[in-house]
């Protein structure tokens, strides 16, 4: 089978790219660089550019992957606010062009948005939020919105499943390293103690994405570990994790954490009760379904 996927470049990305070839699906990366990236090609791995138009070579592909948009975890100017916003809407529609130019017809869509749909700009949080939960009022609750909203030109296409991927933080030993040294300086931390902090192993991002391939699976699937984590669990097993002799956790007040982010604090107070109902009832089994063994299996 073949897979076209935008956005395969990124660290998410890679994973899942290597992981579809190894499972003998030829895998076309979309990218304006592909000088840049040369070293992913292999033999069951095309680096192809937006502008190609090849329908032959490009004949059978039924699955579309959709990863990229500009990263949120850059300081909010209003010229990054509108790059984050845009990003997602405009390349939903360069990938329905591609499709439109190289006459693909695809069999299901896959995008991925995240839970920060559910973000309430008062950060109070007293309900489980799963696949049918109200959507939020925050800016990144109307770029994630906005993003899945758009993927509804692929309803021109007859019988396309279109797969709404809402996904968590994904944990990175990158990340954890540098959450690791403030908890051991004993830095505080910003967010709220009680709120809850939605996680997910890359794995499982990998896993559930190939899951939705093999199986007739089609709209919103939260994309969380099982295990309800508040953050202040959550950075205590970071520091039972690295062994630290420290055992306390100190976290900002609000009014500091509002003073200090502005706009951006809404991503550290977040954190209402995602639940993964649908994509528990879906038959998927977490390969990392607890947050201890998540730590212990991180990749770079």
């Amino acid at each position: 089978m073949k897979i076209v996927v935008a956005g395969g470049t990124g660290f998410i990305g890679k994973k899942i790219v290597r992981s579809l070839t190894g499972k003998d699906f030829t895998v076309f990366v979309l990218t304006r660089n592909i000088k840049k990236h040369k070293r992913l090609s292999t033999e069951n791995i095309k680096l192809i550019d937006w502008n190609t138009v090849n329908p032959a070579l490009l004949k059978d592909v039924k699955i579309l992957i959709k990863l990229n948009g500009e990263k949120v975890d850059q300081f909010w100017t209003n010229s990054v606010k509108n790059k984050i916003f845009e990003s997602r809407i405009e390349t939903t529609k360069m990938l329905y062009d591609f499709c439109i130019k190289n006459e693909i017809i695809p069999q299901k869509l896959i995008n991925a948005s995240a839970v920060g749909i559910y973000a309430l700009n008062s950060a109070k949080y007293n309900f489980s939020s799963d696949e049918k939960s109200q959507k939020g009022d925050t800016f990144l609750s109307k770029v994630c919105d906005a993003n899945e909203q758009s993927t509804k030109i692929f309803n021109n296409f007859k019988n396309t499943n279109i797969i709404q991927l809402r996904i968590g933080v994904v944990l990175r030993k990158k990340i954890i390293s540098l959450l690791s040294i403030n908890l051991f300086l004993s830095l505080p931390i910003p967010g709220k103690k009680n709120n809850y902090f939605p996680w997910v192993h890359v794995d499982d991002i990998v896993g559930f994405i190939e899951y939705s391939i093999d199986n007739n699976l089609s709209g919103v699937f939260n994309l969380v570990g099982p295990e309800l984590t508040t953050h202040q669990i959550f950075f205590k097993a970071i520091l039972n994790n690295t062994k630290s002799f420290i055992s306390w956790v100190i976290f900002l007040p609000d009014c500091i954490t509002k003073l200090f982010f502005r706009s951006m604090s809404e991503m550290f107070l977040f954190g209402p009760k995602i639940e993964p109902l649908r994509t528990l009832r879906s038959g998927y089994n977490y390969k990392f379904s607890s947050l201890s063994d998540a730590l212990s299996n991180l990749s770079e």
